[in-house]
């Protein structure tokens, strides 16, 4: 009996020592490591910087979690992310993402917007499923698609009962085809530059009409694995 105890804890201990070995990944860090990365992108509704920093925690090799904030150049933003390896193969992974971002209410001006702007604080939530392939140069492909849903908080506490309007509330969903290309820069440094297309209805939605504001977002990130 204690001759299989011992064997089963060498084996757990054997798995744990593996699994926390470090890892190039821009999505899932090793267990125990972290990620740190910063995104930018470029929107003529509002001047820079839009820039966004998030950090990740590798709960496992195939569970991550997130926190993020930083500005899209006319509102803040912080929020929570939350990734997981359906299937982890060598070269090939089906890969589920998520993230919950808030965006403060904005009364005035704004950083370097200097127009005057009230808007509500609002929410996005998006999860999206991803077929990623890897080169053995360390290239990461991804393709994927998605669901996004934003709100109003105000909205939020109408549907909830909390205050009392006429009109229901309003939740707009979309969904999303996304590519990225993640090119390892060094032994632990990353750069992922990745477009997101949002469609309602099955069409690309239309430049300024929601609060996604463009049908065609471009990132590039550059992620740093600790």
């Amino acid at each position: 009996m204690k001759t299989s105890i011992s064997i089963f804890l060498t084996l757990i201990a054997f798995v744990l020592q593996a699994q926390s070995h470090f890892v190039q990944d821009p999505i899932f860090p090793a267990r125990g490591h972290f990620n740190g990365g910063i995104i930018t992108t470029y929107s003529n509704l509002a001047p820079p910087p839009a820039i966004i920093g998030d950090v990740t925690y590798g709960l496992s090799n195939r569970v991550a979690l997130g926190i993020t904030g930083g500005t899209t150049g006319a509102l803040a933003l912080y929020g929570l992310k939350f990734n997981v390896a359906i299937v982890q193969l060598e070269h090939f992974r089906l890969q589920f993402r998520s993230m919950f971002i808030y965006y403060p209410e904005r009364s005035g001006t704004f950083l370097f917007d200097r127009s005057e702007k009230n808007v509500m604080a609002w929410m996005l939530s998006m999860g999206v499923v991803d077929t990623a392939w890897k080169t053995k140069k360390g290239v990461r492909y991804t393709l994927g698609i998605g669901l996004m849903e934003d709100h109003c908080i105000d909205q939020l506490k109408i549907w909830l009962g909390k205050l009392d309007h006429d009109e229901d509330a309003l939740f707009e969903s979309y969904h999303t085809l996304q590519g990225s290309v993640a090119i390892p820069v060094g032994k632990r440094l990353t750069i992922r530059p990745e477009v997101i297309a949002v469609f309602q209805n099955f069409q690309l939605i239309e430049k300024g009409q929601h609060k996604i504001a463009f049908p065609l977002n471009p990132y590039l990130n550059l992620v740093y694995n600790f």
